[in-house]
C-alpha cells in the first residue's frame, strides 16, 4: 500500500514529467514578441498560385505567389507528404511598418535527387495584416519525411522558427486522413 506521502511524491515526479514533455513540446516554436504578434501556423489545402517571384537559393529556383487570404485547414505541426499540401505560418509585424528585407529559411532532410538540405528567399512580413508563408509539396523529390523547419530572420536576428514534423501518409492520424480529401492518399 502506497502511503499518502508517497502518492504525492509520485504525483509531483508525473507534474514533473509532463511539465517536461509540455516544454519540450513548446521547444519547437518560437516567435520575437519584439517583432511579430498574430502568430498561426497549420496546414492549407488549397492554395491558388496567381505567379512566380525567383528565389535562386531553393531547389527550383522560384517560389510560388499565392492570391487571397490563406485559411489554415487545420492547426498543428503533423503533415502528411502529400503532393499540393501546404504548411506554414501566418504572422503580422508588430506597429505600422513592415518588416523589410526578411530572409524565409526552411531546412529539412535531404531532397530526392539533388540532396538539397536548406533553402531560402527573400520577403517581407506586413503590419497590416497577418501575412502568409508557405511551403508548399509541388514536386515529388520533395515528399520526404523528418522533421521541417520553418524560419524567419531579419538580417543576424530571428523573427520566428517552428517544426514541423512530415510523416508518410499512411502513419497520418484519422483527423488528418479525413481533411483535404487526404484519404486516398494514406491508404
Amino acid at each position: 500500500m502506497i502511503t499518502a506521502p508517497a502518492k504525492a511524491i509520485l504525483w509531483f515526479i508525473l507534474a514533473l514529467a509532463f511539465a517536461g514533455t509540455f516544454a519540450a513540446a513548446q521547444g519547437n516554436i518560437y516567435s520575437n514578441p519584439d517583432l511579430i504578434d498574430g502568430f498561426e501556423y497549420g496546414l492549407v489545402c488549397d492554395t491558388r498560385v496567381v505567379g512566380t517571384a525567383e528565389a535562386p537559393d531553393t531547389d527550383i529556383g522560384e517560389i510560388n505567389i499565392i492570391a487571397g487570404n490563406i485559411e489554415f485547414s487545420t492547426h498543428g505541426t503533423l503533415v502528411p507528404a502529400i503532393p499540393g499540401l501546404s504548411f506554414g505560418v501566418k504572422t503580422r509585424a508588430i506597429g505600422d511598418i513592415n518588416l523589410d528585407d526578411v530572409t524565409f529559411r526552411v531546412t529539412h532532410p535531404p531532397l530526392i535527387g539533388s540532396g538539397t538540405t536548406e533553402q531560402s528567399w527573400q520577403g517581407f512580413i506586413e503590419a497590416s495584416r497577418l501575412s502568409a508563408q508557405l511551403y508548399s509539396f509541388d514536386l515529388p523529390s520533395e515528399l520526404v519525411t523528418g522533421i521541417w523547419t520553418l524560419a524567419a530572420y531579419r538580417g543576424d536576428t530571428l523573427i520566428y522558427r517552428i517544426s514541423f514534423d512530415v510523416i508518410a501518409p499512411k502513419d497520418a492520424p484519422t483527423y488528418l486522413k479525413e481533411l483535404c480529401n487526404l484519404g486516398a492518399y494514406t491508404s
